[in-house]
């Protein structure tokens, strides 16, 4: 006879919090008395907005919308964040109902903008109710779309895990209101609202005799989560289409309710491939560059030239050159990782264009690989091989001063650490938890992570890290015997400290350093 599995009834967040999963009565009281005060704060004039998704986005989305304004100071919307009802998202839910932003950030505003909203204008509540939907006059999605390259054995194969997202435009589709706006903030494949949005919205309305169109509109995020956090998202360039003429300007009327689009004009684009493809060319553009130092980064190194020193002179050039990307470590995050994949399949599964993005998708495969030209500096300053070395690894986030690990490239670093028979030893000042590597142990403090490695990759510039001296990490790091920069984090002086000391020194395009011979 098959175990019943337990019902779960707590919910860990990635930094060890327990919260405790309320009963499905509790559930059910806490939905009726947020139905009565959406109907109480319709009365007064707010908008509801239902936010779907509280992860990096939805949650500063939904922040930065209750702390909207009118002319006469009073909140604009009534806003509910909505995930799901699963003990991995539950967590969320709960931390903001308590009036806590769901991750750190290195933003005050956020925290301050969801505190108000839950403590003293009562006007944010999270909740995992579907029937939540059926509330709002708008509706944003902020869902995540994950995309992949794979390789088979006819070759390449972009997977696309459309279902979920499928699964959620359907909630919304079957509980929503006939005149409500669907947003869509969520990256999609190029042709993701005409071809799939659109349909399914229609035929589930229709299935509840909703004949009349929806409002369905694209406006798609830029949100950085960083100390610029919430304004990136109210005091921004955001650019928007709709399916049709209602839903364009129930966009605009929507966008400006919280932008200040004075400074920041928002930018109608005539169609939702328009938008949906800018978002695309946006990102795509910003990993080709990255891509295209890289190669550089290579010639600097053999021929002895630091390649930050050249850049900075170009930069100088304003408005052609003063965006020219410096050496780095590798490119992670949830965009620039995958949404040139998303326009490729969108032109392949809903276009079936005869066009293929060549020099968009190889620069990704570059930009995965460029951790392992740091893995390689490595294994040089230890001799030809990283075996039986503890490596220290200072930094697993994706960007400096968050706490944001998904697809962050030092995955790819410390799983090749492994692979090499190395052991890292890992520290980053804002993560606890690495969600995405939950074995592999966190050092509480850079001195616990470096008191018995033999080497140190710099793989973050996190503030903690800028600035360290050769004699604070010599203090710290007493066994060390090579120090990797793959982040341009010290200086030359540093370096030229670690040197008189006997330690191996190496840096991601910085070539002079070679030249110097702190390699030896």
């Amino acid at each position: 006879m098959s175990k019943v599995a337990p019902v779960p009834t707590q919910s860990k967040a990635p930094d060890g919090t327990v919260y405790e999963i309320p009963s499905d009565s509790a559930i059910a009281a806490g939905f009726e008395e947020l139905r009565g005060n959406v109907e109480e704060r319709r009365s007064q004039g707010l908008k509801i907005v239902v936010v779907q998704g509280l992860g990096f986005v939805g949650a500063a989305v939904a922040a930065v919308l209750a702390g909207a304004r009118d002319s006469a100071g009073k909140p604009v919307f009534f806003v509910i964040g909505a995930d799901l009802a699963t003990p991995e998202a539950y967590w969320k839910v709960a931390r903001i109902n308590s009036g806590q932003f769901p991750v750190p950030s290195p933003d005050p505003a956020l925290a301050e903008l969801l505190g108000a909203a839950v403590a003293t204008t009562g006007n944010l509540r999270a909740a995992t109710h579907e029937e939540v939907y059926g509330l709002a006059d708008v509706i944003v999605v902020d869902v995540p779309l994950d995309a992949a390259e794979c390789v088979t054995e006819e070759g390449s194969e972009i997977r696309v895990r459309i279902a979920p997202f499928e699964k959620a435009i359907d909630v919304v589709g079957r509980r929503m209101r006939p005149d409500a706006l669907v947003l869509l903030e969520t990256t999609v494949p190029v042709g993701a609202c005409e071809k799939i949005v659109l349909p399914l919205l229609t035929r589930l309305r229709q299935g509840r005799g909703i004949f009349e169109p929806p409002l369905l509109a694209h406006a798609y995020e830029r949100v950085m989560p960083g100390p610029r956090y919430a304004d990136s998202i109210r005091r921004f360039w955001r650019s928007y289409s709709g399916i049709d003429e209602r839903s364009a300007a129930a966009a605009r009327d929507f966008l400006q309710a919280f932008i200040d689009v004075d400074a920041f004009p928002a930018w109608r684009l005539p169609d939702t491939n328009s938008s949906e493809l800018a978002k695309l060319l946006e990102n795509s553009y910003r990993a080709v560059n990255i891509a295209f130092i890289q190669e550089w980064t290579l010639l600097a190194e053999k021929l002895e030239v630091n390649l930050f020193e050249v850049i900075e002179s170009i930069r100088v050039r304003k408005g052609t050159h003063d965006n020219m990307r410096f050496p780095g470590f590798g490119v992670g995050g949830y965009c620039l990782t995958k949404d040139s994949l998303l326009a490729q399949w969108g032109a392949d599964s809903l276009f079936h264009a005869d066009v293929k993005l060549g020099m968009t998708l190889e620069a990704l495969r570059i930009n995965r690989a460029m951790p392992l030209h740091t893995l390689d500096l490595a294994a040089e300053l230890s001799g030809g091989a990283l075996s039986g070395k503890r490596v220290a690894v200072a930094g697993v986030s994706y960007l400096p001063e968050v706490a944001d690990t998904r697809n962050t490239p030092s995955e790819i670093l410390v799983d090749a650490l492994a692979a090499r028979q190395a052991e890292p030893l890992v520290h980053d000042p804002y993560v606890a938890v690495w969600p995405e590597r939950p074995l592999v142990p966190m050092a509480a403090s850079l001195e616990e992570c470096l008191r018995n490695a033999d080497g140190l990759i710099l793989a973050v510039p996190h503030a903690a890290y800028r600035g360290l001296t050769a004699e604070a990490i010599l203090q710290q790091g007493p066994r060390l015997a090579f120090v990797v920069d793959a982040q341009n984090v010290l200086s030359d002086d540093a370096a030229r400290g670690l040197h008189s000391q006997g330690i191996r020194v190496a840096g991601v395009g910085k070539g002079h350093w070679r030249k110097r011979r702190y390699h030896e």
